[in-house]
């Protein structure tokens, strides 16, 4: 018996000889602003009116902000430390949900992306959006679409148009108020109310 815990005694003290320390090389947070572009903390009904005037609801979920760990690829040991925010608005009636996510990579770049989920689906049905690099005031636009005017909004261009395609692109706030527009192909609408 001695012999034996004496063997994994020596073995235990070689393996961990063997590990490294891990090493926390960064931490990248994001932005005020950034955060603010997903402004919601707790579930929160929205109202979308179509291009018949029929309102639609939506529900916001509350927001989730993580440090992820990133290794960036030198000794394996060391790490960065990213954030990011994700969160969803549900159109349960109608069938799909918007996914929102923001997060740094490294202390100069971030990305904020949308997608279009249908649910209970194998993913082949989803739509995915244009990213933006490092949104900022300066990516803001104001606009006109079916008579009505937006302002500061970025254009989500949908990036993967084919025939199942149902998004042609979505305006989003740079205010704080989440999805302002969803323009389908076929020239219908959801405009937050």
């Amino acid at each position: 018996m001695k012999i034996h815990l004496k063997l994994i005694s020596i073995l235990l003290i070689t393996a961990l000889s063997g590990c490294c320390n891990e090493e926390l090389i960064d931490t990248y947070l994001l932005s005020d602003y950034e955060k603010s572009l997903i402004p919601f903390n707790d579930y929160q009904d929205l109202i979308y009116i179509n291009e018949k005037g029929i309102q639609i609801k939506a529900t916001s979920q509350p927001r989730i902000i993580e440090m992820n760990r990133v290794n960036p690829g030198h000794e394996n040991c060391e790490y960065w430390k990213v954030e990011s925010i994700s969160n969803f608005i549900n159109f349960t009636e109608i069938g799909f949900s918007i996914q929102l996510n923001i997060g740094t990579i490294n202390d100069l770049t971030s990305i904020f992306g949308l997608e279009y989920v249908i649910p209970d689906s194998d993913n082949s049905q989803n739509e995915y959006f244009d990213e933006l690099i490092n949104p900022t005031n300066g990516q803001v636009v104001d606009l006109n679409f079916y008579g009505f005017d937006f302002k500061n909004v970025y254009v989500f261009n949908n990036n993967f148009l084919n025939k199942n395609s149902k998004i042609d692109f979505i305006l989003y706030s740079s205010e704080g108020k989440g999805v302002e527009l969803i323009s389908y192909i076929d020239g219908k609408y959801l405009k937050l109310k």
